[in-house]
């Protein structure tokens, strides 16, 4: 199965840090975002708490060039227009708020609070850890196996 349109997905805060810190298996993702094959949708309160959690974890608010670059120039910033209370931890609903808003297929995440959402949705976008989201994108084509 293949696709000419981009999945749109929003990412996580963590992911950011484990792709980026930690070269987990979530920088799969993000080369996908980099080269043009996923579109990933971002927020101002995405990028504050992106940002903060550098703080709390590395004493600076510098985030890498690479984050940066995903920040500013790979992702495309919205204003959620819309105000959400569902998740057990009200800090989460930002990521709710951008991905109604954007309307993303997909929010990737191993928060525990938005995963357990029923179905793993929020409204139509599908709610996956990353090692359940690779293999769907294996199916796609868009990663090869």
């Amino acid at each position: 199965m293949t696709t000419n349109t981009k999945l749109k997905i929003v990412v996580d805060t963590n992911l950011f840090l484990s792709a980026f810190i930690y070269h987990g298996m979530s920088k799969i993702i993000f080369d996908l975002i980099r080269d043009g094959k996923l579109q990933l949708f971002i927020s101002e309160a995405l990028k504050i708490e992106v940002t903060k959690k550098i703080k709390e974890y590395y004493g600076h608010e510098k985030p890498s060039e690479e984050i940066s670059f995903f920040l500013e120039r790979r992702g495309t910033l919205i204003t959620p227009n819309i105000k959400v209370i569902a998740s057990r931890d009200p800090n989460d609903n930002f990521i709710l708020e951008l991905a109604e808003t954007a309307r993303a297929d997909y929010i990737i995440t191993r928060d525990k609070d938005l995963l357990e959402l029923p179905g793993q949705k929020w409204k139509k976008t599908k709610i996956r850890k990353p090692e359940d989201f690779l293999p769907l994108l294996r199916k796609m084509n868009l990663l090869k196996p």
